[in-house]
């Protein structure tokens, strides 16, 4: 079975908000990439969330999930919207051995959107962990039974 790498930078680099997500913990490596720089998007509706952008001089801290399955792939890619064409899963450059992809921000997303101050890994608020892991998540999931259905 085919397996990805996805690096991630903001709530999914929670533990209880993965196994909420894909029912389990993927193997976690904590990493920086060189190049890009994260930042926080506003959408009308939504809490504040970060997006990745290629950026040459900046360095944004993260973690690289390991091995996901096709299916863990394709509940992120519904977490992330990419149906909605918010995101288009590509690949990380700069990653040397290791392919690794990201969830790259979509015009459409940043159309709708309002770009903020940078995004730090070393900010994100642990009080989000349950907040995403009880509600939002959970709330994800009931909407879309066709791809959480275990």
């Amino acid at each position: 079975m085919q397996s990805t790498n996805l690096f991630v930078y903001g709530t999914l680099t929670f533990d209880r908000v993965l196994r909420a997500l894909l029912g389990h913990i993927p193997e976690k490596e904590k990493i920086e990439v060189k190049g890009y720089q994260a930042r926080i998007i506003h959408l009308d509706g939504w809490q504040p969330f970060p997006v990745l952008f290629k950026e040459k001089s900046e360095v944004t801290k993260g973690y690289v999930l390991k091995n996901l399955t096709p299916i863990d792939l394709e509940k992120l890619d519904a977490y992330e919207y990419v149906d909605w064409e918010y995101y288009t899963r590509v690949k990380l450059i700069n990653m040397g051995n290791m392919s690794v992809e990201y969830y790259e921000p979509a015009e459409s997303l940043l159309s709708i959107g309002e770009l903020g101050e940078p995004w730090l890994l070393e900010n994100l608020d642990p009080e989000l962990e349950d907040i995403y892991a009880t509600k939002v998540v959970p709330e994800f999931i009931a909407a879309t039974p066709d791809v959480f259905s275990w």
